[in-house]
């Protein structure tokens, strides 16, 4: 059965490589093909089947900035269709050309986020493609075999790519709308996206996050004002000390460490399995240093996505959420964010996992109303159930506005277990809330500091600095 899985893939793959017979962008060899192949398998995970002629050559527009200049190539003749390889050779220029496409060339852009865009590029003319098959049949297509090697006239022989160019014919026909599309990326979210680290066997989030993340209007706002914060944070990371231990003493039993401090025990074994233990890693050393206990610290961030905090308000929270999110991470310890309206949102774990929580953290839209006393009732339980559990040391940062009543008693426990900093975003009237003394600090951010750019940046890069004293 495996068997004949791999030899229904593998003809899939000759297939669909025939295709490269008429493409247009070059230079292009095997490795160029076996990149459009993985391109067009998480093109697959989205529902879409094109032909791979089309996704190699604006996956190699989106890849290689102007070496990916339209230029025919030797290909195998269609009847008929010589017009519409004259319009297509049109389209990519345009695409080239395009200040969308220098915008997304300077970002260093990973295989999902290419597969993405060319998502959002070719879904809605995929849709309209007669020819396109309901399922893949073959699953993924192989990404190593002897069929990358093939010339592609031999290939275009055996299997006749003529089929592809109904698709053609419907991709011109969509010129415009896709060029509108490719204008109204949120190319500015996918450099956000590249000011995080990618965390070690993860992708910058789910596929179909991404796609929202550049498919989805509105987000130009955040995204810009993040990229005039994060900038200036990059630069304040400090390297946390380690504690150096006497001579007689250690902090832990390590799996690294100096021959000095192998632990005595190690030395009892066969020359044979001592150096199959080394070569594992597998030996025992004594550890003299110990990082301080800021890495056991909890960063907890709330914002505030009820209706009250649309418009200029969300925009700057959002902005400034991220900031402080980056700034607890270079300092050292977890840090969590959660959105809120009549109750807590699910936890995105932005110090961990940034590249794959940012798509959510962007797109995320409130659904409810508000009820402040019910979602910190919940997270008072949950931070003494945090504090009584691992003993952990919380900052609790909330992002507002002039109307987030919370019962005192509420602010009281928190308080007991984590230290409190509220900041309350473009108050509509003096604050009046009772349980401003319990908090360790607040800050209010008026309408003027609002109403400048350079302002509202300085402001928030003055609340950052702030929140993050002794945390």
């Amino acid at each position: 059965m495996a068997d004949r899985e791999g030899e229904v893939a593998e003809n899939e793959l000759a297939r669909q490589l025939a295709t490269l017979a008429l493409a247009e962008v070059g230079p292009s060899g095997p490795v160029e093909a076996a990149a459009a192949a993985g391109w067009w398998n998480l093109l697959a995970r989205l529902g879409l089947f094109p032909p791979l002629v089309v996704v190699h050559d604006l996956g190699l527009l989106l890849t290689r900035a102007r070496q990916g200049t339209p230029r025919r190539i030797r290909r195998v003749p269609a009847a008929g269709a010589g017009p519409v390889f004259e319009r297509y050779e049109a389209l990519l220029g345009a695409v080239a050309g395009s200040e969308a496409m220098d915008e997304l060339q300077a970002a260093a852009l990973a295989d999902e986020t290419v597969a993405v865009i060319l998502a959002s590029l070719l879904g809605d003319v995929y849709l309209r493609w007669p020819g396109r098959p309901r399922v893949s049949l073959a699953g993924a297509l192989p990404l190593v075999s002897p069929a990358f090697e093939r010339e592609r006239a031999e290939l275009a022989r055996a299997h006749d790519p003529s089929w592809a160019v109904t698709f053609l014919q419907r991709l011109v026909e969509h010129e415009r709308s896709l060029l509108a599309r490719l204008e109204q990326l949120e190319s500015n979210a996918l450099r956000l996206l590249g000011l995080f680290p990618l965390e070690a066997g993860g992708a910058g989030g789910s596929l179909a996050e991404l796609y929202q993340l550049v498919s989805t209007a509105g987000l130009a706002d955040v995204v810009d004002f993040s990229l005039q914060l994060l900038p200036s944070l990059l630069e304040t990371k400090r390297r946390p000390s380690a504690q150096r231990f006497s001579i007689d003493g250690y902090a832990s039993v390590e799996r690294r460490g100096n021959l000095d401090a192998l632990l005595p025990g190690e030395l009892a074994h066969d020359d044979e399995v001592f150096g199959l233990k080394a070569l594992s890693d597998d030996l025992l050393y004594y550890g003299h240093e110990r990082r301080p206990d800021a890495a056991r610290r909890l960063h907890y961030i709330l914002v505030d996505a009820s209706a009250s905090m649309r418009g200029a308000r969300e925009v700057f929270a959002r902005g400034l959420a991220l900031a402080l999110a980056k700034t607890f991470t270079l300092r050292g310890g977890d840090v969590w964010v959660r959105f809120f309206d009549s109750r807590l949102s699910e936890r995105l774990d932005v110090g961990r996992a940034p590249r794959r929580e940012l798509p959510r953290f962007l797109t995320f839209k409130s659904e409810r109303g508000r009820n402040y006393a019910r979602v910190f009732g919940d997270l008072a339980a949950e931070v003494a159930r945090l504090r009584r559990e691992s003993a952990r040391e919380i900052a609790l940062t909330f992002i507002s506005h002039a109307e987030c009543h919370i019962p005192l008693p509420v602010v009281e426990a928190l308080a007991r277990d984590a230290t409190l900093y509220g900041i309350f975003v473009l108050p509509s009237k003096p604050i009046d809330l009772e349980y401003l003394p319990r908090l360790h600090r607040h800050q209010v951010v008026t309408a003027e500091s609002l109403a400048r750019g350079a302002e509202k940046r300085r402001r928030a890069l003055e609340i950052v600095e702030d929140a993050a004293l002794d945390r």
